[in-house]
């Protein structure tokens, strides 16, 4: 269904490179930045087929990301940020939308009823906690000398933290981490109706959490939201689901698959690595954001235009797709230097794998501390680690990670008692 390209050719061989980048088996292994790097040359805005939908434009050029992710009057929100418009957010009637699925002003309401607990003061004032987890979580498997990467490392801290911010044991926010990774796991590859059963089954969590925090409020997000008003309404049962699974949801992605796949990018580039240790306290901050360009955990982000409108040349028309492919966008040649080379030193670095905008990830504050702190405990105290077997990815089109990682590393003793 998608014409190949032939990218080069000679008397004896042609090189051809088929574009797709709906399929989840081209990010197998990570991102198709071959397919991104064709189209940011050659196609920067390009249409691309969509089986069973209408089809969308895809954009790559780190400019054009960065404009449609700032243009709410031109690029809506709505009806989904997904490529498929049957991928809706979930919802029970038409009055109510996902945070995410809503344009300004009500997009803007609805986030002010939490900015404020995910603002820089906020998430600093709990660095002491994060830093506290990051020993917890590697305490657990530091006396081995063995783990999954992933769901023993990288998916324990953002299942704790935002456990914590709603008001759950850290035991439950990981049985919830594994319900989104089914959510964000490519229909195809699941069982039928996978993910609407694990979408029922946040929300049937949700429906408990609620009832118990409307009994007894304490000062954790989720009672705040539950006693917020919008427009001199409460919030009702479906607003406060619907903002419960965004807050589980997002609030695990970037951290846990730029942690996990960014150990996988240093373990692949090792002259990296050693020269992130040689100083970590000071060289983490710039390590970080070079692994969230490099990475890019969120693939795509999607946007429909309001009205007709040109983009690089490209005639769009209102109600077309347009996908802003975040990955593709952190690799311009226009805006880094020798953008495929991971340099964890890089600067300035002007990634956008938080996007940009009014949507811009409201988490990122807490990202930031999660990452270091998991990072600086990793590397501080988990020596000469190796990969032990592949990474199996996330079967998604997107959210980029491992799924799996099973390493090894030099056994050590307990920090905590």
């Amino acid at each position: 269904k998608y014409d190949p390209i032939v990218i080069s050719q000679n008397n004896r061989e042609r090189t051809i490179l088929k574009i797709d980048l709906l399929n989840p088996v081209s990010y197998q292994g990570g991102q198709p930045h071959d397919q991104f790097a064709w189209l940011r040359e050659n196609a920067p805005v390009y249409w691309h087929e969509e089986p069973g939908g209408a089809g969308y434009w895809a954009v790559t050029r780190h400019a054009d990301v960065y404009q449609v992710g700032r243009d709410t009057e031109t690029f809506s929100s709505e009806p989904t940020i997904m490529i498929s418009d049957e991928q809706l957010s979930p919802q029970l009637d038409n009055d109510h939308k996902m945070m995410l699925m809503m344009d300004p002003p009500d997009h803007t309401v609805y986030r002010k009823l939490i900015s404020r607990e995910f603002t820089q003061g906020p998430a600093r004032n709990y660095s002491p906690r994060i830093r506290e987890l990051a020993t917890l979580i590697v305490d657990n498997v530091i006396e081995r000398g063995e783990c999954d990467f992933v769901t023993d490392i990288a998916g324990e801290m953002p299942s704790y933290v935002i456990a914590e911010m709603v008001g759950l044991p850290l035991e439950d926010g990981r049985k919830l981490y594994e319900l989104t990774e089914t959510i964000h796991t490519a229909p195809e590859m699941l069982p039928e109706n996978a993910i609407p059963q694990a979408v029922m089954k946040m929300f049937e969590y949700g429906t408990q959490v609620m009832q118990e925090k409307r009994a007894h409020p304490t000062n954790d997000l989720a009672s705040k939201l539950l006693h917020s008003e919008v427009d001199g309404r409460k919030m009702d049962d479906i607003d406060f689901l619907l903002f419960f699974m965004l807050l589980i949801d997002a609030g695990g992605d970037t951290t846990r698959n730029l942690v996990a796949g960014g150990m996988l990018s240093m373990l692949e580039n090792p002259d990296q690595l050693n020269w992130l240790t040689e100083n970590l306290p000071d060289r983490i901050a710039s390590a970080r954001d070079e692994l969230l360009r490099y990475t890019s955990p969120v693939i795509y982000m999607r946007r429909t235009a309001k009205q007709d409108t040109v983009l690089r040349g490209q005639q769009i028309k209102a109600g077309d797709k347009v996908v802003m492919y975040y990955g593709a966008a952190n690799r311009d040649a226009e805006v880094f230097d020798n953008p495929e080379a991971l340099n964890l030193g890089r600067t300035p670095n002007k990634h956008l794998a938080f996007g940009g905008g009014a949507h811009v990830c409201l988490g990122q504050w807490f990202a930031r501390l999660e990452i270091d702190a998991l990072l600086m405990e990793v590397l501080a105290r988990m020596k000469n680690m190796e990969l032990t077997g592949d990474p199996q990815w996330l079967a998604s089109n997107f959210i980029s990670g491992p799924r799996t990682m099973p390493v090894r590393f030099t056994p050590a003793a307990r920090l905590a008692g």
